[in-house]
């Protein structure tokens, strides 16, 4: 039985799809590359900025910022404690919130307050009893200043700033 020969046309055209896979390979190679050098590139530039900056960042709050206790209702702090805040504090009854308060007036995840752009911001997190500012329901972000009053369910807070 003789051998079947392809045409020379043939052996060409399989080369050719060949060299284009080994191309297309390379290129998606080359793209992710290019993508991690960047951003890796991005990265450091960031965390260069942020070191130099330090704390004379103006995104950075001030340390002695912080809420005092003025009502308790039924939770275990006493009247007239302080609890600082963090750029991002979280206020709620869960043990993950940054400021837990054991009353049963408060939601798990209650609200939160953040420090940007020089000011403390005051968010309602969908609570069960609300948040308020100022015996004021807080139905959107608001800005707080120094002697706001706060009241999570039926925790009321002084801000100090």
């Amino acid at each position: 039985m003789p051998d079947l020969q392809l045409p020379d046309s043939f052996q060409t055209f399989d080369w050719f799809i060949l060299a284009l896979r080994i191309a297309f390979i390379f290129l998606v190679y080359f793209f992710l590359y290019q993508v991690a050098r960047v951003t890796i590139r991005e990265l450091v530039t960031i965390g260069t900025a942020a070191a130099v900056e330090g704390r004379t960042d103006p995104s950075v709050p001030d340390p002695s910022s912080a809420l005092e206790l003025l009502e308790p209702a039924e939770s275990s702090y006493a009247c007239g404690s302080t609890f600082p805040l963090d750029h991002y504090t979280t206020v709620g009854r869960h043990s993950g919130n940054t400021l837990e308060i054991d009353d049963s007036f408060v939601s798990g995840s209650h609200a939160e307050l953040m420090y940007e752009q020089g000011s403390w911001w005051l968010q309602d997190l969908n609570s069960t009893n609300g948040t308020f500012l100022n015996n004021q329901p807080v139905r959107h972000r608001s800005r707080l200043t120094e002697g706001d009053i706060v009241q999570f369910g039926r925790v009321r807070f002084r801000v100090l700033i």
